[in-house]
């Protein structure tokens, strides 16, 4: 499961879909919509974003894919 995109010469690319982990269901591996990287206090990369199948707040430590 993924994004395909038309970069012209390039040709066609699929990007990766980004998961974390929901605290509101409790489940792995639900795909962040719309990821936005961040860095921490501390300089470390993270990304953020809202869950797919519940909507709320979802948040992920390490760079964005």
């Amino acid at each position: 499961m993924g994004l395909y995109i038309n970069s012209g010469e390039l040709g066609a690319r699929k990007l990766a879909v980004v998961t974390g982990y929901c605290v509101y269901e409790k489940k792995k591996n639900r795909e962040i919509k719309n990821p936005k990287q961040i860095k921490l206090k501390n300089g470390r990369p993270a990304v953020k974003g809202t869950c797919g199948s519940c909507g709320k707040p979802i948040f992920r430590i390490g760079k964005l894919k």
